[in-house]
């Protein structure tokens, strides 16, 4: 059975490898020039991402794209004060991993190269444009007229997916969520932190890491008209970060000392959710990823997401007598975990976004917010893919 996967970020390049260990031939199309031309600024590998890594024999590959490991997440408001954890330092020992901050271009990068090395085909500047599913495969168009037939197609193509716009035209789109997201990192003399720092500021949410004398830092910048569609791909960084900086003026050390060293910012990014789709697949074409369950990055999890999906997929394939009751498995295995994750990732964005004049309110409380999100992030955290039992289950849920 011949596998095309529609795009070669972390989902996609995660099934390729995934495909390979478990047997399956597959061929990624990826829209970009280069496997290198990603974009974005860092990410959260979570600990259930980790080990999702480690079931496909991938647990070196944080390492060597130059992540770095934190224990977890404290949470502190605008004069400082810490309210919260996530998760508690006595959770890391069930976990079996710790989360991992790395540079996203090289996490995609590093995935990519693997599958190259293990003989798996990529084909850049592939743009989508047709898709014709028939009783013996699917044919996929691209720019140029250039087709591939395959006997599956799975999209792992992102929050646009192409793919799911053209097999289901009707379905939801990206929903926005009032929240334009910025970020890089910095040189800069800070002690190394061993959890990250996340603080509700007067005005907008700020989170940093510091590793190795540079500081990662983000900020969540509430926006409430949605900017159009490359809008934000040519700021003039100098008025953008002043006006960063004016935002957290105020907020407690060191985020203003962070900004005022920080010359610019990698890029901005509106940052959408995806409300739930009446199905992930039809008999020969599947969503994975962001495509079928696109979160908000304030869950932490929209990476680990991913590598989780393409797991469970390839075992689904590889045991399953058909690609139909392959994905009607893989569905039921994920579906209700990913869109929890979801419907999570929007109520923590739906607290940076409060006013200002609710900050009262929301410092009262969010510890027992957070005390419902550690309580959920123990289940998502220590969820595992049995790659060698297909009928398993495991601890924090169907694998």
């Amino acid at each position: 059975m011949k596998t095309l996967i529609i795009g070669g970020g972390i989902a996609g390049s995660a099934l390729a490898l995934a495909l390979h260990k478990a047997g399956l031939a597959s061929e990624v199309a990826e829209a970009r020039p280069d496997v290198e031309d990603s974009g974005g600024a860092f990410l959260t590998l979570a600990p259930n991402g980790v080990n999702a890594l480690r079931t496909l024999g991938l647990g070196d590959v944080p390492a060597a794209a130059g992540g770095f490991e934190l224990s977890g997440i404290d949470f502190r408001n605008s004069r400082g004060r810490r309210i919260g954890e996530l998760p508690g330092e006595a959770d890391q020992e069930r976990y079996g991993a710790r989360g991992v901050v790395l540079r996203r271009a090289r996490l995609q990068a590093a995935l990519a190269e693997r599958a190259r090395a293990a003989g798996v085909p990529y084909t850049f500047d592939a743009r989508l444009e047709r898709l014709v599913e028939h009783t013996d495969g699917v044919r996929a168009v691209f720019a140029g007229g250039r087709a591939v037939d395959a006997d599956i197609v799975i999209g792992a193509d992102g929050v646009w997916s192409t793919v799911r716009r053209l097999t289901w035209p009707d379905a939801p789109t990206p929903a926005y969520t009032g929240i334009v997201d910025c970020g890089g990192w910095t040189a800069m003399p800070l002690p190394d932190t061993a959890r990250q720092q996340m603080i509700f500021g007067r005005r907008a949410f700020f989170g940093y890491s510091a590793h190795g004398g540079l500081v990662y830092w983000f900020t969540n910048v509430p926006h409430r008209r949605e900017p159009r569609r490359g809008e934000l791909d040519r700021l003039d960084q100098a008025r953008w970060m002043a006006d960063i900086r004016a935002l957290h003026d105020g907020d407690p050390d060191p985020v203003p000392a962070i900004l005022a060293a920080a010359e610019s910012s990698l890029g901005a990014w509106p940052i959408y959710d995806l409300r739930s789709l009446a199905t992930w697949h039809t008999s020969r074409i599947c969503l994975i990823g962001d495509a079928a369950h696109a979160t908000s990055p304030s869950s932490g999890q929209g990476a680990s997401l991913a590598v989780e999906d393409a797991a469970v997929l390839a075992r689904c394939l590889r045991d399953r007598a058909s690609a139909v009751a392959a994905f009607d498995d893989f569905v039921a295995r994920r579906r209700d975990r990913a869109e929890a994750i979801v419907r999570m990732g929007r109520r923590i964005g739906d607290r940076k976004v409060t006013s200002a004049a609710g900050s009262v309110f929301r410092d009262l409380m969010l510890p027992t917010f957070l005390r419902m999100g550690a309580r959920a992030g123990q289940e998502q955290y220590r969820y595992r893919v049995d790659w060698d039992d297909a009928d398993a289950v495991v601890d924090g849920g169907r694998p």
